[in-house]
């Protein structure tokens, strides 16, 4: 991504290397979870096949790259607008999350307590937050 204001569609194949690009710079903080190998399916998405499986070998926040990996701690199941508002919401909180899992937008298959568990490691970490903003910026 250039030095631009440029802005890329949420989940792109860009906008995942943009991403990539970003947090390449916190390898090795509280926010890289090296070993924790977590899977998503992304439904409802509004391009290419239209169901996006991902996965990262570094945690929920770091490094989504195409396809299940096996051995994962947990699946994040949701679809595309909700994952949208989880990664993007200036403030995500235990109660945003909470509603998710009782709507049914959000179900995470696999091992629950470390996927809370993380969740909460992630809310009160400083370099998240400013991963976050970073990532608001070039998120359309």
């Amino acid at each position: 991504m250039s030095m631009s204001n440029e802005r890329l569609p949420f989940l792109s194949d860009e906008w995942r290397a943009a991403v990539r690009a970003l947090v390449a710079e916190l390898e090795g903080s509280s926010v890289d979870r090296p070993g924790l190998v977590v899977n998503a399916t992304i439904t409802g998405v509004p391009f290419g096949p239209g169901t996006l499986d991902l996965h990262s070998e570094h945690g929920p926040l770091v490094g989504w790259e195409p396809g299940h990996a096996d051995g994962a701690a947990f699946e994040i199941r949701t679809d595309y607008y909700t994952a949208k508002a989880l990664v993007l919401d200036s403030s995500p909180t235990a109660d945003g999350l909470a509603q998710g899992f009782s709507s049914g937008a959000v179900d995470v298959v696999g091992d629950r307590a470390r996927y809370r568990e993380w969740w909460t490691e992630r809310m009160h970490e400083a370099r998240a937050a400013e991963l976050d903003d970073r990532i608001r910026a070039i998120t359309s």
